[in-house]
């Protein structure tokens, strides 16, 4: 066997939210081989299996009983170049923040609006992350994923990945049925630079800067998500925590005739996104906090760890706070944030 099968892992440094948690079996996963062999290794065992990639979007138990699979999968390469674009073929374990610096250094444009999001290029397609106006879909040809009912290596177009605001295919059909190992993405290198997000707007104007490059857009957005998200090295979190709830226009009015100030913004199919952020301040406020977790003083929708919690108490906790929006607005707010139970089959 390629692989080593690992027992009793700690696994607090390998998410953001730095929770105490150990694995019952750990396999580090550099090849589709060494993937494939690692989950026969857990079907044969009847083990459970769990994909850990740069665990900035999970939140994990106290312990997890079954085969977490740590994908270090390594590929950054140019498939085809011309004058007006650029195709690029990227490993599920490359660092994202890594890949749009690369990107901006070369001047191929599209991805610098997604700097310094945390975890890794196989994750980004799974939430179909997004941050300041811009969505990855927009620039993700075809995902490469390993099925783990056939045991095939398949491609999948953009156009199949049924990608909405935090979601795709892989969170639905194709939940624990794909394992993505490597994604294509293109990239132009003239385009219209993304500015019209507010808080990224106001930094640049801020700045004096009102025709930024493409340089000065990636570092204003360094600058704007360092100021409102807290450094994990020192305070663990995953971000945002829940998803900004998308409302039908009715309701949004319903809500607005008791708070006029709440923060919105229109969805293009007619739906209007509610700022969860602004709902839990209202609810329960920045800086808030129960033991060892709270909502971080900067912005409340994101849950961060002290130190010393274990992940059933970040889950109390932000069970907490979906209970008090709920009383407060009459809105549920749904986790971003993939909360993982002590044997769940995630793979």
């Amino acid at each position: 066997m390629a692989i080593t099968i690992e027992q009793q892992v700690q696994l607090s440094t390998h998410t953001t939210m730095g929770v105490s948690a150990t694995a019952q079996y750990v396999a580090r996963i550099d090849s589709v081989e060494a993937l494939a062999e690692a989950l026969a290794w857990a079907k044969k065992n009847k083990v459970s299996v769990l994909v850990l990639g740069g665990g900035s979007n999970v939140l994990l138990p106290s312990h997890y009983k079954g085969l977490v699979l740590l994908i270090e999968l390594k590929k950054k390469g140019v498939i085809l170049e011309n004058e007006h674009s650029v195709e690029l073929q990227i490993g599920a374990g490359e660092n994202w923040h890594e890949l749009v610096e690369w990107t901006v250094e070369k001047g191929w444009l599209g991805l610098e609006n997604l700097a310094l999001i945390p975890g890794s290029v196989g994750a980004a397609p799974i939430q179909n992350i997004g941050a300041y106006g811009v969505e990855v879909e927009e620039y993700i040809t075809k995902v490469q994923y390993l099925h783990t009912q056939t045991m095939n290596l398949c491609w999948i177009e953009r156009e199949e990945c049924d990608f909405g605001y935090r979601n795709s295919i892989f969170k639905n059909e194709l939940k624990a049925k794909a394992i993505i190992t490597e994604v294509q993405f293109k990239l132009p290198k003239k385009a219209q630079l993304r500015t019209e997000y507010e808080s990224l707007r106001s930094f640049l104007r801020q700045q004096g800067i009102h025709e930024p490059s493409q340089q000065q857009v990636f570092k204003a957005v360094i600058q704007v998500r360092q100021s409102r998200l807290p450094d994990t090295q020192k305070l663990g979190s995953c971000g945002s925590f829940f998803k900004n709830p998308v409302l039908p226009s009715e309701q949004v009015d319903r809500l607005k005739t008791h708070f006029p100030d709440v923060k919105t913004y229109p969805m293009p199919d007619g739906y209007i996104k509610v700022a969860a952020g602004w709902l839990i301040d209202k609810a329960v406020g920045k800086g808030f906090r129960k033991g060892q977790v709270g909502t971080y003083d900067q912005q409340a929708l994101v849950i961060v760890h002290h130190g010393g919690a274990n992940g059933d108490q970040v889950r109390e906790f932000a069970s907490f706070i979906q209970g008090e929006v709920l009383n407060m607005f009459g809105i549920s707010l749904e986790a971003e944030v993939h909360i993982i139970s002590a044997n769940s089959d995630d793979a």
